[in-house]
Formats: structure tokens, sequence, C-alpha cells
């Protein structure tokens, strides 16, 4: 591990603490790379699990922005589904690298399966335990009566192509169940800036499986990785948009910058409201201490760059 930082250095670009600190790093493109320090996802978690046939592969590592990403996603959408879990699949070996096995790509630890939600025959929400090849009317190709729950898929990839923890290039999927969901997205009048930009990251891959039994996730680079040889390939437009929405750092220093309520004539005054609104040094200060009395919120969101920012050290 002590010759990475070497690595940096000769290409000019070396960062202090990232490899230190034992965060992870992703190396090269997804399908001709590697992951150094990758992080196991659980087995299962708030709102997620892995069945056996997953689990017995050992492709459990991604790198720290995945995995958040990963459990963010599930934990929100546990908020909503209350009766499935989202079935989470293959993500890359522990060293990332070539696992020609099953995947093309997965190897550098930014890559994720995961299983749609599903509907058994009778309409019912089905917590599935293997993939199930869907044709496109959405319904499976094995005569189980199986279908693609839409309205909750839809859901899935609204969080994920929104989600803080990290920036997602792209979810590959069949086109005939995406173009589902973008109609059902378009049906219930989801804003037309997001239903764009679901439009840009569903994407049916053109020279690998159609993914017509499950979705893959894919995000970008961090801004850290970069420095370190990680490598997007496609295009970056998503992450620029990214890039230019205000993060969670931006709205808690908004928040805490808003002037306190006026007095209502003829009632006490409360000392703590009649306090002057805070100065920039002092709102900076106090989002500074939020930071380092809440870790393991806003420290994970400053690590994987929504702020342009890097603690990486934080975990």
């Amino acid at each position: 591990m002590r010759w990475l930082p070497l690595v940096g250095i000769l290409a000019g670009c070396a960062e202090l603490g990232v490899v230190s600190d034992g965060t992870s790093i992703s190396v090269g493109k997804p399908s001709h790379g590697y992951l150094i320090d990758g992080v196991r996802l659980p087995d299962r978690g708030e709102g997620f699990i892995t069945r056996e046939v997953w689990r017995a592969r050992g492709n459990r590592f991604g790198t720290d922005e995945l995995i958040d990403l990963v459990t963010g996603v599930a934990r929100r959408m546990a908020a909503h589904v209350h009766d499935v879990k989202l079935v989470v699949a293959d993500l890359s070996g522990k060293g990332g690298g070539e696992r020609v096995q099953f995947h093309r790509s997965h190897q550098s630890g930014r890559d994720v399966d995961l299983l749609y939600y599903m509907l058994d025959a009778k309409g019912q929400p089905l917590e599935p335990d293997a993939m199930h090849v869907f044709n496109a009317a959405a319904r499976a190709t094995d005569g189980t009566g199986i279908t693609v729950d839409v309205p909750r898929t839809w859901m899935l990839v609204k969080e994920l192509i929104t989600a803080p923890e990290a920036p997602v290039q792209w979810v590959f999927m069949y086109a005939p169940i995406a173009g589902r969901l973008i109609a059902y997205a378009e049906k219930i009048g989801e804003p037309e800036a997001l239903v764009a930009r679901a439009k840009k990251t569903l994407k049916q891959p053109g020279d690998s499986a159609r993914h017509d039994d499950h979705l893959h996730v894919r995000v970008y680079c961090s801004p850290a990785d970069k420095a370190y040889g990680c490598v997007d390939f496609g295009p970056m437009e998503l992450l620029a948009e990214r890039q230019a929405e205000p993060s969670p750092v931006d709205e808690l220093r908004n928040a805490l910058t808003t002037s306190a309520p006026a007095s209502v004539p003829g009632r006490a005054t409360d000392p703590v409201a009649a306090r002057p609104a805070p100065s920039a040094a002092s709102s900076a200060a106090s989002a500074a201490s939020a930071a380092i009395i809440a870790p393991q919120s806003l420290g994970r969101v400053l690590r994987t760059g929504t702020d342009r920012m890097y603690l990486r050290s934080w975990r």
C-alpha cells in the first residue's frame, strides 16, 4: 500500500490521506480496472438483502461511494416499500479485476446489479430469490406470471438518479422496460427535468446483455479517485448537471443563516429568537460544527464530492 502515494506524486497529483486513511480507490475503467481497499456490502441491511447465489460468488465489494449509494437508496426505499426488500446481486470482487465468468465490467468497484421490483401472478409484491427474464411487456418469459412492478421500479430509478451519495452515470436496462418506466413517470406528473435525466441515464447496452433480468447501475469516478487513475467512459453531461446542483451542505448553510422571526408586539421577546442573524464567518463555523457532530451523515456527503470537498477519512 505504501507505493500508491508515490505513484500519485510521480503523476503530479498526490493527495494526502487517500490511501493511509483506508478509504477506497477505483482505478481504470469499469471493464479494465481494479479496486483498492474496497468496502464489502453487508449481506442484508435496512431495505435490502442479498441471496445466497450472489453471496457465494464473492462479488460483494465496491467503492465507498457505491456502498453509500446502495445502502442510502435502500434505506429511503424502505420508507415507502414495507413488504419487500431491494435485492442486490453482484458488485465487484475484493480487488476488482476481471470476473469473466460473470461480467465483462464490474472491475473497478463502481458497478452494482439490482433486481427489478416484481409482482407475482396475482399482482402481489414479490421479493425474488433469482433473476427472471422479462419480455417487452415486462412479463417473465418462464411462465410464472411474474411481472415488473413498474411504479416501485420507477421509484427506485428516481432515488438512484437523484441520490446525494454518488452521481449515477448509467442505469443499464432493457429498453422496453425503460420505456414503461418513463411512460409511468410522465403519467403521474413527474417533473420534466427529472424525466429528462431518466431518459439520459436509462440505457440498453449495445455491446453486452440487454439487461432484461436486472438493472445495472454505474457511478462516476469520484474526484479523488480520478487522481489515482479512475477513468469514466462515456458522456459526462449528467455529472456536470449533478455538480451544478445545490449540495446538502449548501442547504444546511442556508438554513443556519436564516434570520430569526420578528417578535410579535405585546409578547415577551424570546432572547434566543431576538439574537441577530449570524455572520458569514459564524455560519461557516456553525456548519463545520454540525459536520463534526454528525460525521456519519455530513461526512459521507462531503467525502463523495457533492460539495466539491473531500473528507475521505470520515467513515
